[in-house]
């Protein structure tokens, strides 16, 4: 995450800038993106089920470094466009199948505490790296900074060799979609799908936001993009260990959707201080939102098929990018780069309403009660 920063938010600049591209093409570019996580989502998981996932993350990280050093490279749209699925394709592949080494070589015990610790490195990095990239990106300018990034990439795929081999099975694809026919699982992932459409807004106009509504210099953006990687950092520290039974995590989850639909509405205010005070509410509530994702894929599948119900809930989530990227690209460029992020964090809130009220969690166990014999549901249990 540390080497990768310059990823972060920031290539929207670089694609209006320095590439010339207009707000529907940037819309098209990280549309694609998604799409490459749509089409990586189950393939990926169900290969991490059948083969290490650390071969996955070494390969991922080989052909991201091609990526990036394509990237540096070429100019006009419809190639870059080519190469930008092909670097997106292999970053979704690596996040995934590190996802998938982690959850698969947990241990069932204190399950919230380990997947914190995870994202808090992991958010860790990002805070560093998004700083770092900032002052790297004022210095060397886009194009080196990603020919730098490729070369880190390399070295990065040599180290993967250490991770520890992950439990691999041979499992139908029946299987799959037995375990993702549950009402619960179906549930998950539609709420995990409306709420991924906030990226969309991020991807397509937060860098732009920062640059042409707050008027920050690229230094700047990096120590206001670290800020909320940091809050996300605290957060999943301090509430790693108190995840622990489903009442508490429901109340986590809630937190997390009013603090991140909050954060996202009011970052748009002036001056630059509330705004960046309330980027940090965002992150707050993001990272409530990354141990509540993280630890209901670990509860609602098995370690055998987790690779590929986990593709499944990511195929679900990618979904939800690709259209807000395919909505708030344009909508940004047209309507101004504040607008996205009004109406994508009411939505965020909006979601909360559901697990308030439980009764979208009642009418699942019902259904589920109905629908799944008993002894297929004491033995899935």
């Amino acid at each position: 995450m540390v080497a990768t920063g310059v990823t972060n938010f920031f290539l929207s600049v670089f694609f209006s800038e320095k590439l010339g591209f207009s707000g529907r093409q940037i819309g098209v570019l990280f549309a694609a993106q998604a799409l490459t996580g749509v089409l990586a989502s189950f393939p990926t998981g169900l290969g991490n089920d059948r083969i290490t996932s650390r071969t996955f993350i070494g390969a991922g990280l080989v052909f991201q470094a091609i990526g990036f050093a394509l990237m540096g490279w070429v100019r006009m749209f419809v190639p870059y466009l080519l190469i930008f699925f092909f670097w997106s394709l292999s970053n979704n592949v690596f996040k995934s199948s590190l996802d998938v080494q982690i959850l698969k070589t947990d241990t069932g015990e204190r399950t919230g505490s380990r997947i914190g610790f995870y994202q808090a490195w992991r958010y860790g990095g990002l805070a560093v790296g998004t700083i770092g990239a900032g002052y790297i990106l004022h210095l060397l300018d886009f194009q080196k900074s990603l020919f730098t990034v490729a070369a880190l990439c390399l070295a990065l795929s040599w180290m993967s060799r250490g991770l520890a081999p992950t439990p691999v099975t041979r499992v139908r694809l029946s299987d799959y979609f037995a375990d993702f026919s549950s009402p619960r699982a179906i549930l998950f992932a539609g709420w995990l799908f409306l709420f991924a459409t906030h990226w969309g807004a991020e991807y397509t106009c937060y860098g732009l936001f920062l640059r042409k509504g707050l008027h920050l210099s690229l230094q700047q953006m990096g120590l206001y993009m670290s800020a909320e990687f940091a809050a996300v950092l605290v957060t999943l520290l301090l509430v790693r260990n108190r995840t622990n039974g489903k009442r508490r995590l429901r109340n986590v989850a809630i937190a997390g959707l009013v603090a991140s639909g909050a954060g996202h509405i009011g970052m748009v205010l002036r001056p630059v201080a509330l705004s960046l005070a309330f980027r940090s509410l965002h992150g707050l509530g993001d990272g409530l939102m990354v141990l509540v994702m993280y630890i209901g894929l670990a509860r609602l599948f098995s370690i055998e098929r987790l690779g590929g119900n986990a593709g499944l809930v990511n195929l679900s989530t990618m979904l939800g990018f690709v259209t807000g990227s395919l909505i708030y690209g344009p909508m940004g460029e047209h309507l101004g780069y504040s607008v996205p992020f009004w109406i994508s964090g009411a939505l965020t809130i909006l979601l909360a309403l559901p697990i308030v009220t439980d009764h979208p969690v009642q009418w699942a166990r019902a259904l589920e009660a109905k629908l799944v014999p008993a002894r297929v549901r004491s033995k899935a249990a």
